[in-house]
């Protein structure tokens, strides 16, 4: 199985789930009562849009800001150096094989 520093798109959602969760609780603590309201009255499917669109957005931001580069010793780890060919004493004498 794949590390999860491996899978970009887990992390993302996983950190995307956090900012979700973070923002709106954030949100209804540190909010004056009148925005407190009009969020009320926005209604329940206004309200689970704007949270699946800040989780999705959010995945998304998070998906373009994780992407992990390959470090130099990486890059050797996946591509290894061929086998040293192994090269046959020639003879100048060619034509006495």
């Amino acid at each position: 199985m794949k590390p999860l520093e491996n899978r970009p798109w887990a992390l993302a959602i996983i950190g995307a789930a956090g900012v979700t969760l973070f923002v709106p609780s954030a949100l209804s603590l540190l909010a004056p009562p009148e925005v407190l309201d009009a969020l009320i009255l926005m209604g329940d499917a206004r309200l689970l849009l704007s949270l699946s669109g800040l989780f999705a957005g959010s995945a998304g931001l998070l998906r373009v800001l994780l992407r992990r580069r390959r470090l130099p010793e990486e890059e050797l780890d996946v591509d290894p150096l061929p086998a040293p060919v192994e090269e046959r004493a020639v003879s100048s004498r060619g034509y006495l094989r």
